[in-house]
């Protein structure tokens, strides 16, 4: 008889080896299926997503990390470095968090898996090395792999990420490391100097653009000379190759099997957030899983499928949206093909709803842990809205302050924190002013 899990969890990189960790603190008997044998590479980690994991101690004598370091924009008619981001080696933090997730109680195969069937509220999973599992329900967390013999809701222009470790110029000594992200005529560049001999280069390019992979990512290099330090040879074995087009995959319809992380969305490389909408499609997916839990029935189902087809939906067009509104500041390559065929991608809206005022509204949110659907407030500053201010419900809130409520009466009512939502209003309101 095939061994009955409470979750199973295919694929063990950010989305997947959280969503493990959090069911197994949550008591559940948990199965994480990773081949554990991806390519080392290197990747930007947000300041965001760095605090969160810190605050969690799943960086707790993590090493793989470089930072933070200035992020310096080549981009439009300027340079920036208002930015930082974390150097990750993805192979060592996809290890730490599987190994986060096993000390919490999760059992890691290292193969690979694939739904064998479903029906009755139950999953098979089928792994490689020939055993079965039978779970109550399952993550697929394998990224684009997931992807396979799915018809994608969403495709963006078919793009290549084309990576490898270069040799730098190393004259300045001990100088700043930094990223750079450049842009050239056929994609642009992400240039991440780890030591002062040795960066982490990656180029994005169209997918039927020709060219070997190497011959496209050294040409890459050439046409950046001059703008970051000097570039040698690309280190043998290093090259990776990797699908990096946009994808919004279809919502899941049966609760029992959930997509996250890449499987369910993969957004624009250019939006910087890959690793930070990993981590927060596994939270989602873990309030979809407690709230089944906690309140079995058709109208939680009901509740979750809403949550997780319009989170999906929000986030892969923001992210689009994001790297379409940079594409869009590169006028001097407007005509190229890799530039042309992103400029109107996903579609012509702006990146958010222009608002002057306050507007209410009704959403899933998670409280608790848990869905619920509440009230929200849109504001100039938040578009996509907002529930609470810290533990105070933000369409109250605002009606207060609206009506003159005295201050030391929003403080009797929600404590000492609300002394504070005069100023928290205010910035609110201030993004109409720019």
């Amino acid at each position: 008889m095939p061994r009955i899990a409470d979750l199973v969890v295919l694929g063990g990189g950010p989305a997947g080896a959280v969503a493990a960790w959090l069911a197994a603190k949550d008591g559940l008997d948990v199965v994480l299926v990773d081949p554990c044998m991806a390519p080392e590479r290197v990747e930007g980690m947000s300041p965001r997503l760095h605090a969160w994991l810190a605050g969690r101690s799943l960086l707790a004598g993590f090493d793989g990390l470089v930072g933070p370091l200035s992020r310096i924009s080549h981009w439009g008619e300027s340079v920036r470095s208002e930015n930082s981001e974390w150097l990750v080696s993805r192979a060592a933090l996809d290890a730490h968090l599987r190994a986060a997730a096993v000390s919490a109680g999760a059992v890691l195969h290292r193969t690979s898996g694939r739904v064998a069937g479903r029906g009755r509220g139950m999953v098979r999973i089928a792994l490689a090395d020939g055993r079965e599992f039978t779970a109550h329900r399952l993550f697929d967390a394998r990224g684009r792999k997931a992807h396979a013999g799915r018809r994608a809701a969403r495709r963006g222009p078919s793009t290549l990420s084309i990576c490898g470790w270069v040799e730098t110029d190393g004259q300045d000594g001990d100088g700043p490391l930094s990223v750079s992200i450049l842009p050239i005529r056929d994609g642009w560049l992400w240039l991440a100097r780890v030591t002062p001999n040795r960066a982490w280069a990656q180029f994005l390019g169209d997918a039927d653009a020709p060219g070997a992979p190497i011959a496209r990512l050294e040409a890459a290099l050439r046409d950046v000379a001059g703008r970051v330090p000097r570039t040698g040879r690309i280190a043998a074995g290093s090259l990776v190759v990797r699908d990096s087009a946009p994808v919004l995959m279809p919502p899941a319809r049966d609760l029992s099997v959930l997509p996250i992380g890449d499987a369910a969305a993969a957004g624009d490389p250019l939006s910087g957030h890959g690793q930070f909408w990993a981590v927060s499609s596994a939270l989602a997916a873990t309030a979809v899983r407690r709230s089944l839990a906690a309140r079995p029935g058709a109208a939680t189902e009901a509740l979750a499928q809403r949550f997780l087809a319009e989170r999906m939906q929000e986030v892969f067009l923001r992210q689009s949206r994001v790297g379409r509104d940079f594409i869009r500041m590169m006028e001097p390559f407007r005509e190229a093909p890799f530039w042309a065929r992103r400029r109107d991608f996903p579609d012509n809206a702006p990146l958010h709803t222009p608002s002057a005022g306050f507007e209410t509204g009704r959403a899933v949110v998670v409280r608790d842990g848990l869905l619920e659907e509440a009230d929200i407030l849109k504001t100039p500053a938040s578009p996509s809205g907002v529930a609470w201010f810290g533990a105070i419900p933000a369409v109250e809130a605002w009606r207060a302050v609206s009506a003159g409520m005295p201050v030391e009466r929003m403080v009797a009512r929600w404590g000492d924190a609300a002394r504070q939502l005069p100023q928290i209003i205010a910035r609110e309101r201030s993004a109409a002013q720019h």
